[in-house]
């Protein structure tokens, strides 16, 4: 991940390098006017982080995975969604911006699309909205090629794309999420899989998609961030290395400065989005002597979204994973207790003051609940701290970590304010 925040910041107000169209190699007229791809793995709506979603069915396309590895999130530990923690730049997030679905959904960063790819075994061909209107038809013929040796092409966002939010229609151009392009007719118009389904509160309009899971998109390509296309096999991956580039990747996601994403909107990352983020819950002014209404208008932008990408997340089961399987990568084991009190945290907040996934109108209301749920949230941001400083002591033994507060007497405040909300009903 060298460069990787040079990389992040150059790619969301400029054209990221684009690959060279010769790179594609069969770039010929098909032979066929029209095809699909039947049997691929689907983009789930509950895996929420959608551009690792579609590069894990890309990669199962491919043979990734067999005997049950290389599951959703472990593309998600490669893009950083799993690492970077994200809220609005600006208390009370007065632009709306939305954290939910991962810092892959609001900011371009093909390298990482790269890197996930090398993971499964291949090279990544990155073809950027420049090139693709430069070269429009040798890479439509490269995607129907792709599609005609039932290898689904990647696209990070899909133009004109529709969907619906009850009675309200949305218009994207593009549509910010990682699907896959698995089919075309004879008149260029692309059959998308879209993580948008019909129990999906933004969905597509009803008869949209069709019995293989695509809606058909016409001129989608025109506004799209970037196609990935698979490239030559790569020979012994070794997977070790991988995860030692994904764990030293943590401190670049964990420290990026505030900037605004390529669709607007600025955020802080790591501790700094965690300050915020109490900040907003400690604020009367946002929460109380609203109606259930206006509670029902912002508590998905100012906490539920950012709680969605935190129960997204599963960065304690990848340092499991590689204590186990690379025992002499002594930097995971220090990581793992702390990612795992990140996991205690979280689910706290689910079962004992949420009691589920959205804390009720009620609780948001009363300035005591609002106040542990920030110390809470608070101490998840300073293990964020203590994080990065276990990567410090690593050059500066002297660096001590942090005593953490007691969890269970936490966990103990928190059945209390459980009864408490209890009582108040």
């Amino acid at each position: 991940m060298s460069n990787s925040l040079e990389l992040l910041v150059s790619a969301q107000h400029a054209a990221m390098e684009s690959d060279s169209i010769a790179d594609l190699m069969t770039v010929v007229e098909p032979t066929r006017k029209s095809n699909k791809i039947k049997e691929y793995r689907k983009i789930s709506t509950w895996e929420n982080y959608y551009l690792p979603s579609a590069i894990c069915s890309v990669g199962k396309k491919l043979g990734a995975g067999r005997g049950g590895g290389f599951k959703f999130h472990f593309y998600s530990h490669i893009t950083g969604d799993s690492f970077a923690h994200m809220y609005a730049a600006d208390k009370g997030n007065p632009n709306k911006v939305d954290c939910s679905c991962g810092i892959t959904n609001s900011f371009f960063m093909p390298h990482v699309v790269k890197k996930a790819y090398a993971s499964f075994g291949y090279d990544c061909i990155y073809i950027s909205n420049s090139q693709i209107k430069k070269d429009f038809r040798a890479v439509m013929n490269a995607i129907k090629a792709s599609i005609d040796k039932d290898i689904p092409v990647l696209a990070w966002g899909i133009g004109n794309v529709t969907t619906t939010n009850g009675r309200k229609q949305n218009y994207h151009n593009p549509l910010p999420v990682g699907c896959l392009i698995g089919g075309y007719d004879e008149n260029d118009v692309l059959y998308i899989n879209l993580y948008c389904n019909k129990d999906d509160p933004h969905s597509l309009p009803e008869g949209t998609i069709d019995e293989f899971g695509y809606t058909a998109i016409k001129n989608g390509l025109d506004t799209t961030n970037g196609l990935f296309f698979v490239g030559a096999k790569l020979d012994n991956i070794d997977m070790r290395q991988v995860h030692q580039d994904v764990i030293y990747s943590i401190p670049t996601f964990l420290t990026l400065p505030v900037f605004e994403s390529y669709m607007g909107g600025k955020y802080a990352f790591g501790k700094a989005a965690f300050d915020v983020w109490a900040d907003t819950l400690e604020t009367d002014e946002f929460w109380v002597g609203k109606t259930d209404k206006e509670l029902g208008n912002i508590r998905w932008d100012l906490h539920n979204s950012p709680y969605c990408s935190l129960c997204t997340t599963h960065a304690h089961n990848f340092m499991v994973e590689t204590v186990k399987n690379y025992p002499d990568l002594i930097i995971a084991a220090k990581l793992l207790p702390l990612y795992e009190r990140i996991g205690k945290y979280k689910q706290l907040i689910w079962d004992e003051l949420h009691e589920g996934f959205e804390p009720s109108f009620m609780k948001l209301r009363h300035p005591k609940f609002r106040g542990l749920l920030a110390e809470i949230l608070r101490e998840i941001g300073e293990t964020c701290a203590d994080i990065l400083n276990v990567f410090e002591a690593e050059k500066n033994p002297s660096v001590k970590i942090r005593k953490p507060l007691d969890f269970d007497e936490m966990k103990n405040r928190a059945v209390e304010m459980k009864n408490f909300c209890i009582e108040l009903k």
